[in-house]
């Protein structure tokens, strides 16, 4: 593995944890910034129809607004298009990932020596206790 893939993964490792230890904070934040977005995206659209069609304030948001309705469905459109390939592929590919990861996480796990077991375990459990702490 290379540096850059231990950084990824940490990354997402403490991305996953700070969702599953702060819910509400993580579904904040993404709210946020997906409003913000969306605002951006209405403002630079207010700001070229208005300058490319020198209209009124109403008018550029009725065009903005319908403008924005038809990327919602195109963009539902190609959702749904690709949905089900998605969906094929996914139903297709699980049973053999599954099966492989569950494997190899028992062939870890028998090769592991009975005192790190126990570390694990205890470690799990402790970390386990702290969140519910926390979180309650």
């Amino acid at each position: 593995m290379t540096l850059s893939t231990n950084i990824k993964i940490a990354i997402f490792m403490s991305v996953l944890a700070a969702i599953l230890i702060m819910p509400g904070a993580a579904f904040w934040l993404l709210e946020s910034i997906v409003i913000g977005l969306f605002e951006v995206l209405e403002l630079a659209l207010d700001e070229i129809v208005e300058h490319l069609f020198h209209t009124s304030r109403h008018t550029t948001q009725v065009i903005v607004f319908y403008i924005m309705w038809g990327l919602f469905i195109g963009a539902a459109y190609w959702l749904y298009r690709h949905s089900k390939r998605l969906y094929s592929n996914v139903k297709a590919e699980f049973p053999d990932w599954w099966f492989h990861t569950r494997e190899k996480a028992s062939l870890n796990w028998k090769e592991l020596p009975f005192r790190k077991k126990i570390k694990m375990i205890s470690g799990c459990s402790i970390g386990a206790a702290f969140v519910a702490v926390i979180v309650l």
